[in-house]
């Protein structure tokens, strides 16, 4: 329901040079009015298409002025915190899903609804500005619940509060060297794992010494290997693994009494054994490069990897013949994806609440996402939106898989799970000639990771 506060006439170039003004207003009038500025933080979001996106929401609230900034990921964490004891942080950032938990007391949980002031001029000779006073709804649990992919909800809900709505979504898909794929023989790219594995042996070349001279794909290691968290993370899912419960851990639970046939045990023998030099399929090493700049390289022919690496891909291999197809999955019937995606947040110290969640439910409708979506070439969150992308040549491999993706990490600390993934597939790749303490060790492996994943939630 809208309620007009107040109607004051204005000559038009007086309301475009000065701006609302505030003669003759009482001072809730003028509050109403106050000019605004938020500023928002953002890592890997398209910083052009988040300014067209403010421009076009500064023309339905004139009064409100936004400045988008980009900042690096290694820095955000000091600058975050050092504007915040400051008290000259930002009004809203962008932020992962898997850091909701460590943010979580320096954000606002979203309202149930907002009060903003609509500014309008009316007239054609005597103009007339109009300030009313609007109260929108914004989207609740159940909103999230239906309309947006299922891993979204159990991400961005923190206590029957909702901290974030996203602009997109991702998924780990599986990109190939169309080229080498080719001249290696393998004419069908590979849908399972197992067909995976053979067209790497078929791909991986070596030289007279043994070396590794194109590596059919980049699996095994930690260090690097990006995604190696992700692509773990997955391989246990897939294979049965409940990685954790509420607040508890469970992916290293069985594993008192180590045995190989245990799920955790086995996923994690088949992601090492690609670095294993005396497997069929091994492919990769701690002496290789960075993944995706080998990809990119032309010297790996497989790389597992998001949405957001294509553009980084095109930009740096631009004559490659590309190609991208959903990853392998052990139970067609029933799979598992990963997902990996921001939020946009309102920060609890932000002075304009209101309308920092007004932004934030403006930029997150459906018509801006979907224009954010076809710029950035990013699944959607929405489901009524994901068959269209589906049917997008571009599209089709990551959004296929949207409606299965999902997080399992909600902790405090994903940077210290993520190097316990480290230092558990550094000590479980190490070659032992005991079986039977082979069998120990890398179950401790296992364990020590999980137990230092625990004190994290």
């Amino acid at each position: 329901m809208k309620k007009k506060l107040v109607i004051f006439s204005l000559i038009l170039s007086l309301f475009i040079t000065t701006g609302l003004g505030c003669k003759g207003l009482s001072k809730t009038q003028q509050q109403a009015v106050v000019p605004v500025t938020l500023n928002y933080w953002t890592v890997f979001n398209d910083v052009d298409q988040l300014r067209v996106m403010a421009t076009a929401y500064q023309q339905l609230r004139p009064y409100v002025k936004i400045n988008v900034r980009q900042v690096r990921y290694e820095e955000f964490d000091r600058l975050f915190a050092n504007a915040l004891a400051d008290d000259v942080g930002p009004d809203i950032i962008s932020v992962h899903t898997r850091w909701l938990g460590k943010y979580a007391n320096r954000l606002s949980p979203m309202p149930a609804n907002v009060t903003v002031a609509n500014v309008t001029v009316q007239g054609t000779i005597a103009k007339e500005t109009v300030v009313t006073s609007e109260t929108l709804a914004m989207p609740n649990i159940n909103t999230i619940r239906s309309q947006y992919v299922g891993t979204v909800a159990e991400d961005v809900v923190i206590n029957n509060q909702i901290y974030g709505l996203p602009l997109a979504m991702d998924t780990l898909a599986l990109y190939y060297n169309k080229d080498l794929l080719d001249k290696s023989g393998v004419p069908l790219a590979p849908r399972t794992w197992e067909e995976l594995s053979d067209a790497v042996k078929k791909s991986t070349k070596f030289n007279v010494a043994g070396d590794i001279v194109q590596s059919g794909i980049a699996l095994g290691t930690a260090s690097n290997i990006q995604n190696a968290f992700d692509i773990v993370s997955l391989l246990m899912m897939q294979n049965g693994v409940n990685m954790a419960e509420g607040n508890a851990v469970r992916f290293a639970d069985g594993l008192q009494r180590p045995s190989a046939d245990h799920p955790a045990m086995q996923a994690l023998s088949y992601y090492t054994d690609f670095a294993r030099s005396t497997q069929d399929f091994y492919s990769w090493n701690v002496r290789k490069g960075d993944a995706l700049q080998e990809f990119m390289r032309g010297t790996t022919v497989f790389y597992l990897g998001f949405a957001f690496d294509k553009s980084r891909i095109k930009a740096g291999a631009p004559q490659m013949n590309l190609n991208v197809i959903p990853v392998p999955q052990l139970n067609d019937a029933a799979p598992i994806n990963v997902a990996n995606y921001w939020v946009e947040s309102v920060v609890s110290k932000s002075k304009s609440q209101d309308l920092a969640w007004d932004f934030v439910r403006f930029m997150a409708s459906q018509n801006n996402v979907k224009l954010y979506t076809a710029k950035t070439k990013q699944p959607s969150p929405f489901r009524v939106q994901i068959a269209e992308q589906q049917k997008d040549v571009e599209m089709e491999a990551f959004a296929f898989q949207a409606l299965t993706a999902k997080n399992w990490y909600h902790g405090k600390d994903v940077d210290a799970a993520d190097t316990a993934f480290a230092e558990m597939i550094s000590t479980y790749s190490q070659p032992l000639e005991n079986s039977n303490d082979f069998l120990r060790i890398q179950a401790q492996a296992i364990q020590r990771a999980a137990q230092v994943v625990q004190q994290t939630l």
